[in-house]
């Protein structure tokens, strides 16, 4: 437990596994990428996955299915905007950007994990403003590590590379 412990909070003697591999700005980059494309894909999926979860799933009758959609795309950029600026502060004050990736990346399986299981419209909502909030630390934490990482002559082509994988 405390070699875990000294892991996480980065207070070890010795170097990390793999720290060239893990620092790489190619490494880095490839991270970024897919996480940004994970946490579009998992966006996107939701408009054409989530009319037939309310109905079978919530039991929403199908006049209502619209508006649920509708409030379920809502709820998410509203959460996004509201964390953006948040994540943004905590990220520029942190000591490590990597704790705060995690745990961004760890809110968004649980979101999809929410919106997998999630038979009520309760559960549905939680799972889409937890999804935008850990898309908030995921995008602002990711990016600023990118841009740590390959400096301010090389950003434009990272952030093709980051785009593309929009």
């Amino acid at each position: 437990m405390p070699d875990l412990l000294a892991w996480w909070t980065q207070n070890s003697a010795s170097p990390p596994l793999a720290l060239a591999l893990r620092s790489s700005k190619a490494f880095i980059l490839t991270t970024i990428s897919l996480a940004v494309f994970t946490d579009i894909f998992l966006y996107g999926v939701i408009v054409p996955v989530i009319p037939f979860a309310l109905t079978q799933r919530a039991a929403v009758r199908q006049q209502n299915v619209q508006y649920w959609v509708s409030v379920l795309l809502a709820v998410y950029g509203a959460a996004l905007l509201a964390a953006s600026p948040v994540c943004g502060w905590a990220a520029d004050r942190s000591a490590s950007r990597r704790s705060p990736l995690l745990l961004g990346l760890l809110a968004l399986a649980a979101s999809t994990v929410m919106l997998c299981v999630g038979n009520s419209i309760g559960v549905l909502v939680a799972g889409r403003v937890l999804q935008g909030i850990s898309a908030a630390v995921v995008w602002t934490v990711g990016l600023a590590l990118l841009v740590d990482t390959v400096g301010q002559k090389d950003v434009g082509q990272a952030m093709g590379w980051v785009g593309l994988s929009m």
